[in-house]
């Protein structure tokens, strides 16, 4: 599976990403991770075990602060991928 980064919702639950630095750093909800990135942003996490399945959830970063685990996906907000690649969308325009 290789190396990972763990958020943790308000619950203390675990959620995995590799959108970051993928070295085993852990960040709980108010914790800064410094993205490089000016603007708030989500990021794809995984949480849940190989016996019950994995649950894709999204966690929402703002001015570099870890604000939210898993929530829903907010379309107005850039998309990191769990890969830490960006996913690019066509936004809709008036004809």
């Amino acid at each position: 599976m290789g190396m990972f980064d763990s958020l943790y919702d308000e619950n203390g639950t675990e959620w995995q990403t590799k959108a970051f630095e993928r070295v085993l750093a852990q960040y709980n909800i108010l914790d800064v991770i410094y993205s490089g990135l000016i603007y708030p942003f989500q990021v794809e996490v995984l949480g849940g075990s190989v016996k019950e399945g994995f649950i894709l959830s999204h966690a929402t970063i703002i001015d570099d602060v870890l604000t939210e685990v898993d929530v829903p996906r907010d379309t107005r907000l850039p998309l990191i991928d769990y890969g830490g690649h960006p996913v690019h969308t066509v936004k809709e325009t008036d004809s």
